[in-house]
């Protein structure tokens, strides 16, 4: 490395594409990377299109070294952050570098200046817009590939944001579990107590043909049991129902399950196929041939990601945990091309979540942590 680094704004279509392809020349070597999918994430990036931009804002820069990039950053000013947690916390994402201190200390330096100029007091990150999305470096685990919608970075990650004056935020936890690791003696007593405490509830799964309703639900859980947890933000039932009509052919109905008593929903429980298993085989490349593979390989993917769980405050002495996660324990039975369960994350004084899952057999495969630096 030699010469000084620069730092651009991304102003413009191809400046944007050389932000977008920029992650894999420091990803070389780590056979457990998974690439992104570009067509997916290259709208996400454009102001005029992406999601985000429809409620917050943000700016992202490249790092040059002479004309080759040589890292990227994103600073967001997440206005619904703000409006549920009004901790004057702004957020940097999409942040790749080459192992060079001077370098990512120039790239979160030009961050820490956006976001200080839009009035905000802390820098946390790395989030990919918000904690709910791919969020945190990566501090074991490497070995494991990240599941859909789960980060990813290199070992040395960790020192360039600590170099930079950047402390801990909060550790997020990924637990697996495979069928044979399920401890049965305890997770059946679990469940007849679970059982006897839920009487009259039953658990189903999505109904695809009452999508608005179903998502309207969601939301109503999601708003309620996610209230109080740190770093979260409202989902609204037209995000929920985008996301279903966007992916609906990639939806299983028996991963995303209700618990209901008399029709009235008390909690939810999301799993979603490990798609990273077929994109990280096709390169993260949709044409010609990836979106065949993604269609025709979907159902015989070996893990499921469980990422998102919500129970009513009135509920949650009844054990809908466990009655979901039996559901999927069947599944993973049933399904001779299931081998895993991730949960995904779980945050790392969630000691009840955790708890329940060490007792069932779950093992922490990965740690993510995320970063933060008064401005």
């Amino acid at each position: 490395m030699s010469g000084p680094v620069r730092i651009v704004p991304v102003r413009d279509r191809s400046a944007r594409e050389v932000f977008l392809r920029l992650p894999a020349r420091f990803y070389r070597g780590l056979p457990a990377w998974v690439p992104p999918l570009l067509e997916d994430v290259r709208p996400q990036l454009d102001p005029a299109k992406g999601d985000f931009f429809q409620h917050s804002t943000g700016e992202f820069f490249l790092a040059y070294r002479g004309a080759e990039p040589v890292g990227r950053i994103a600073a967001l000013h997440n206005r619904r952050h703000l409006a549920a947690h009004a901790d004057g916390a702004g957020f940097f994402g999409f942040f790749e570098c080459e192992n060079d201190p001077a370098t990512a200390a120039a790239l979160l330096g030009a961050a820490e200046v956006w976001l200080r100029d839009q009035g905000l007091k802390v820098a946390r990150g790395p989030a990919n817009f918000s904690v709910q999305d791919e969020a945190g470096i990566l501090l074991d685990g490497f070995e494991h590939a990240p599941m859909a919608g789960m980060g990813y970075t290199p070992p040395y990650y960790r020192g360039l944001l600590e170099a930079a004056a950047y402390g801990k935020a909060k550790d997020l936890f990924v637990f697996r579990l495979g069928a044979a690791d399920f401890k049965s003696e305890p997770f059946d007593r679990m469940c007849a107590v679970a059982d006897r405490a839920a009487q009259g509830v039953t658990v189903r799964p999505l109904n695809m043909r009452d999508l608005p309703a179903e998502a309207g639900r969601m939301a109503r859980i999601f708003a309620e049991a996610w209230r109080d947890n740190w770093g979260a933000q409202p989902i609204t039932q037209a995000e929920f129902l985008k996301y279903a009509s966007a992916y609906r052919l990639f939806i299983d109905p028996e991963l995303i399950l209700f618990a209901e008593r008399d029709g009235e929903p008390l909690g939810m429980m999301v799993a979603i196929p490990n798609m990273n298993e077929i994109i990280q085989r096709i390169g993260g490349r949709l044409w010609p041939l990836g979106w065949w593979a993604l269609l025709t390989q979907r159902k015989r993917v070996t893990g499921l990601r469980l990422f998102l769980l919500g129970v009513r405050k009135e509920s949650r002495r009844m054990g809908l945990p466990i009655l979901f996660i039996r559901r999927y324990h069947q599944l993973l039975i049933r399904a001779p091309h299931l081998r895993q369960m991730e949960f995904s994350w779980i945050l790392e004084d969630n000691h009840e979540t955790i708890a329940l899952i060490e007792r069932i057999g779950g093992w922490r495969a990965q740690t993510l942590r995320l970063y933060e630096k008064a401005l």
